[in-house]
């Protein structure tokens, strides 16, 4: 399913890279396009947002005045949700799609090969196929040091004990479950003994986490791809020629960095993993200030807090196994969500939400949503309620208010009355209109 859906943005990865022969830049112009293919969805989010968020200083006093009767503090937040025509989950539909998208934009990035080469699935999966093979019985042999030493032997070092590359080879051919098939049949592991016969210090280069990533092998074929053009670029004669030369010819640089490369603490490389963390945490705390600032209740727990702010440095940390195109990404997409978000927050102003949401609401005509159907049927059944839950709503003398919560509704109050006057305006008939007019002309008073 999730490739299908990458199929789409595998077009436009390869039309990108066609028209700068560069994955580094082609990756910017990648993102940038995606998100703005995915700006509706990110407006229709800050709009449900807004929603809630002028909601806010009612559902407060609610939860004060209803501490201790949880049924009616759930009645009348429900209650609230239906006057006001909101959706408490009128956003998540586009949160649901973003994701989804997302995921597919991972896996066109994880997988340049299938989307940008033109190279036939088979002998792509072949070589896939082939680095995790060559994987297996390289692991297998550094695994295989017995109990008298700590570190596990090379296939040179067995050889040089007398060992026969085959009889070795063929005894870790062994099936996972007893009546199971063997990993390999003879054929494909005498190809894999003349490889390593070809190619002395090949088991040592699989076993080098810095060549070769066990994350990305335990992703699946799309990650390995990435495996692949590393290697191919050392071992060609290992592949199939089409692939060798595709990764030959592949520019995966950007800037003069090789993406292929994994970072370390002893190369420039490092600069990723630290841009990447700055970039994730710059966009978690702007989007923390601007929920505050449009009045979202935002005192989560220390645990959803920690969750926030662990998710960078665990970006940071797993960015050393992953080779340096993956965290290029993540500093793309952290950044341009940035941008993104801060656009958007100075565009959509509460004032001119007030007003775009006024507009939507008086052309749909308050037409109820799903939600407010299912709310009104599950009154109805409960025979309806002649308690109103939500009167003296405002009261002080009831509810405690903070002075920053009575100024919310404060303006929450100016700003629907400017609303019904603009709209009373706008239903006046015309003849009224035009007798207060000329009473003004005449008697010279001014509008």
């Amino acid at each position: 399913m999730m490739r299908i859906l990458a199929i789409p943005f595998g077009w436009i990865m390869k039309f990108c890279y066609t028209l700068f022969k560069n994955y580094g830049f082609a990756l910017f112009l990648f993102t940038l396009i995606t998100k703005l293919l995915m700006l509706p969805s990110s407006i229709k989010q800050q709009k449900s947002t807004a929603k809630m968020a002028k909601l806010q200083p009612k559902l407060e006093q609610i939860k004060k005045k209803y501490a201790n009767n949880r049924d009616k503090l759930n009645e009348a937040t429900m209650e609230l949700y239906n006057q006001e025509g909101v959706s408490p989950t009128g956003g998540c539909g586009s949160m649901i799609i973003t994701y989804v998208l997302l995921f597919a934009l991972i896996e066109v990035v994880y997988a340049p090969m299938s989307y940008i080469s033109g190279l036939p699935s088979q002998k792509v999966n072949e070589a896939v196929q082939t680095v995790v093979e060559l994987n297996t019985i390289s692991s297998a042999v550094k695994n295989d040091h017995g109990t008298d030493r700590d570190t596990g032997f090379t296939i040179a070092e067995r050889l040089e004990q007398g060992a026969d590359l085959r009889e070795l080879l063929a005894g870790y051919n062994v099936p996972a479950k007893e009546g199971a098939e063997p990993p390999f049949t003879e054929e494909r592991l005498e190809e894999i003994a003349v490889m390593f016969e070809e190619n002395p210090g090949l088991d040592e280069y699989f076993n080098n986490p810095k060549k070769v990533s066990a994350r990305l092998l335990a992703g699946g074929t799309s990650r390995a791809q990435l495996i692949v053009l590393s290697i191919a670029k050392d071992y060609p004669q290992l592949f199939d020629p089409e692939v060798a030369d595709f990764c030959d010819g592949f520019n995966y640089t950007f800037c003069g960095l090789y993406l292929g490369e994994y970072p370390s603490w002893s190369t420039v490389y490092i600069l990723i993993p630290i841009i990447s963390l700055i970039s994730q945490l710059a966009l978690t705390i702007v989007m923390q200030l601007f929920q505050r600032r449009n009045g979202m209740n935002v005192q989560q727990g220390k645990g959803m807090m920690g969750f926030l702010y662990a998710m960078p440095i665990i970006s940071f940390l797993i960015a050393f196994s992953f080779p340096a195109g993956i965290g290029i990404y993540w500093i793309f997409s952290s950044v341009l969500s940035l941008a993104q978000s801060v656009a958007l927050q100075l565009y959509f102003t509460p004032e001119r939400l007030d007003k775009i949401l006024a507009k939507e609401a008086k052309k749909k005509g308050r037409r109820p949503s799903l939600y407010q159907l299912a709310l009104e049927q599950q009154k109805a059944q409960q025979g309806g309620s002649s308690e109103n839950l939500l009167d003296d709503l405002d009261g002080t003398d009831e509810v405690k208010l903070s002075k920053n919560e009575r100024k919310e509704i404060e303006r929450q109050k100016l700003n629907e009355a400017r609303k019904r006057l603009v709209e009373d305006d706008e239903d006046e008939d015309p003849r009224i209109t035009e007798a207060r007019r000329r009473m003004a002309e005449k008697y010279g008073d001014s509008e």
